[in-house]
């Protein structure tokens, strides 16, 4: 069974719409924000598109999107299929392991523009040692050098006080990915301070309770990278907080 996908997530997505929809405006006005014009976005960990815009896809002349689910794909197209048939967009829905593939995938689609869709931030589940997973997503970062790529990724969940339903949702906030910590830092446990207080000023408006998990993608992005937090009322009572940028190549 796959950890971060399947039948029941695709089950709890159709239900929670209403409940997500403020994220999703904010993941669209995110979106917007892309790199110059492509004509073909290489959408990785698709899922169904849940919490994607159609009529922001269907800027481009070719989607072509890649998940381990059986179900993705079918899914993608019943959400988004009518819309990308109306403005002449390409759908090409594939099956497999692009993460495990990457190098290939991204040399097949060379002149794509690449958007890791809520994926990287799952890495640590499907790897149960931490320094393992935090490597994978180190290495995924370098094998992305020279391309226009961008995600969108849980960097922290955990629970909240206030139930969703009881309060305003949490605005989209702005930031600048600081530079890597060094490996004296990281001895002196240093590494973590922007983040630290990244969490007292976003953490404080989600209402954070308690411990939160970190999902390791706090040195994905590149220095100097503007960064877009966005909250996302998992359940009621338990929110993730997204964090999404857009990369030019290096």
């Amino acid at each position: 069974m796959n950890p971060s996908g399947g039948l029941r997530w695709h089950w709890k997505a159709w239900r929670s719409q209403g409940l997500w929809e403020p994220t999703c405006q904010d993941i669209a006005t995110w979106l917007a924000e892309k790199p110059a014009q492509r004509s073909e976005l290489l959408l990785i960990g698709a899922s169904a598109g849940w919490m994607m815009s159609s009529a922001w896809l269907a800027g481009f002349r070719k989607v072509t999107t890649y998940d381990i689910d059986p179900l993705a794909g079918p899914l993608f197209r019943w959400r988004h299929g009518k819309s990308l048939s109306a403005s002449g967009t390409e759908l090409l829905c594939e099956r497999g392991d692009a993460l495990n593939q990457l190098g290939e995938v991204l040399q097949a689609h060379r002149q794509a523009l690449v958007l890791f869709d809520n994926v990287l931030g799952q890495i640590r589940f499907h790897h149960p040692d931490v320094d393992e997973a935090s490597h994978r997503i180190a290495s995924i970062r370098r094998r992305l050098r020279g391309r226009h790529w961008g995600s969108i990724h849980d960097a922290y969940s955990g629970p909240v006080r206030t139930p969703v339903s009881r309060r305003a949702h949490t605005p989209m906030m702005r930031s600048v990915q600081p530079p890597y910590p060094t490996a004296s830092a990281r001895k002196r446990d240093q590494q973590d301070a922007p983040q630290r207080a990244a969490f007292a000023a976003f953490g404080s408006q989600l209402d954070a309770d308690g411990a939160w998990l970190d999902h390791l993608t706090g040195d994905l992005f590149p220095p100097g990278t503007q960064v877009s937090h966005i909250a996302w009322p998992h359940l009621d009572d338990y929110c993730h907080w997204l964090q999404a940028a857009w990369v030019e190549p290096q």
